[in-house]
């Protein structure tokens, strides 16, 4: 059948045609942008974090007492909170911080060498006010100058992550260099901080007691391989024993920090994802029916053509012919509304932009569809007999 007959009988049924094609470009503008975002979700989950996400424990607790939420008594607190966690069996070392890495909170500020403010700014950078073991914790590896130690308490001296020093000072030592929120004494090996900094890998600590915890502080523990869910049981109790007055909120591993940063991304990638798989179920069963309906309203034709000494091969290419020129169709609007729902999920989460091979995929996937889905229809209408024509003239 040529293609000229075939958008003739597809004009003759325009309303159902119209639907179906209609259903074919949402179909196709789901599958797209849903491959994508599910594409972009697991580069997020298993990009590289430079921690070792199941060794690291997270708990962010909060004196109830006004009085233990400000100095001399907060730091007490603290250190019996500490030295308690640090007895644990599989513990290997435990510390506080207003802040933890991959999520957002605490405090973020700018950066820049004293003398050259306007060259070396960088807008948003995490600061972690924590202890000396913070770094056997993160289990960051030392690239210059030296780690903090309890001398460093309450001064200006800061440490930058890798990515940050290069930054600031380029190809310079950084070590000894003054900045506006301290000098800096040594550089440690990137870790991601947090994913809305002015770079994921931006980073400095510092050696501050928490002068103030009204919203609480964080405690992060590094335990041995194979020991969280062991440590994970008794630390609630262990930080309650340690002090009473003690609000205490969820304990969580840092993979699991991880997936609640992109909680958003997975939660939307997934519900595409089964969208999609319906979508692609409901067009396989409307591609079903149309050619099912138009192999029963055809039998005249077919029987014609059986008739005429038309092969069962060729009546079965025509029915599927149909199908096919469809699925091309409603694909090539598709096309336009897979870029429209990107331009529209861009404006509010991150997702990549569409490349050019993957509609086209994704045309080949819908055709593979289609056709299984229209075969049956297909070969009924091989079935009928050259008698048929005859019978109904």
């Amino acid at each position: 059948m040529s293609v000229f007959l075939i958008i003739k009988s597809l004009l003759r049924r325009k309303v159902v045609t119209a639907l179906l094609l209609l259903q074919l470009a949402v179909t196709l503008g789901l599958v797209v942008n849903s491959l994508l975002l599910a594409s972009a979700a697991k580069d997020l989950v298993d990009q590289p974090t430079g921690l070792a996400l199941e060794q690291i424990l997270t708990v962010r607790v909060k004196p109830t007492s006004t009085a233990m939420r400000v100095e001399p008594a907060l730091s007490e607190v603290i250190s019996r909170q500490l030295a308690a966690v640090r007895l644990i069996p599989g513990v290997e070392a435990a510390e506080y911080t207003n802040q933890i890495p991959l999520r957002q909170g605490g405090s973020n500020s700018n950066i820049f060498e004293t003398d050259r403010q306007d060259e070396s700014n960088v807008d948003s950078v995490p600061y972690y006010n924590t202890g000396s073991q913070i770094f056997q914790v993160l289990g960051t590896q030392l690239v210059a100058g030296r780690e903090l130690t309890e001398l460093d308490k309450g001064t200006q001296n800061i440490i930058l992550t890798e990515k940050l020093a290069k930054q600031l000072f380029a190809e310079q030592n950084p070590v000894g260099k003054s900045t506006n929120q301290g000098t800096v004494v040594g550089v440690v090996s990137d870790f991601y901080s947090q994913r809305y900094a002015s770079d994921p890998l931006f980073g400095a600590i510092n050696f501050v007691p928490m002068a103030r915890a009204e919203m609480g502080y964080q405690l992060i523990i590094r335990v041995a391989p194979g020991q969280s869910e062991a440590v994970r049981q008794q630390l609630t109790d262990v930080i309650r024993n340690a002090e009473p007055e003690m609000d205490i909120g969820t304990v969580m591993r840092m993979d699991e920090n991880r997936d609640e940063v992109f909680r958003s991304e997975i939660g939307l990638a997934t519900l595409l994802a089964v969208l999609s798989g319906l979508m692609l179920l409901v067009a396989m069963i409307s591609a079903y029916s149309h050619a099912h309906f138009h192999a029963l309203q055809m039998q005249k034709e077919v029987g014609i053509k059986r008739a005429l000494g038309a092969s069962k091969a060729r009546v079965l290419l025509d029915v599927l012919s149909e199908s096919w020129l469809t699925t091309a169709i409603g694909a090539g609007f598709g096309i336009l509304v897979c870029y429209a729902l990107n331009i529209s999920l861009a404006k509010v989460i991150s997702i990549p932009a569409v490349p050019v091979w993957l509609p086209l995929l994704t045309l080949v996937l819908l055709l593979l569809c289609v056709t299984l889905a229209t075969w049956y229809p297909a070969r009924i209408a091989t079935r009928i007999s050259p008698a048929t024509a005859t019978k109904t003239l």
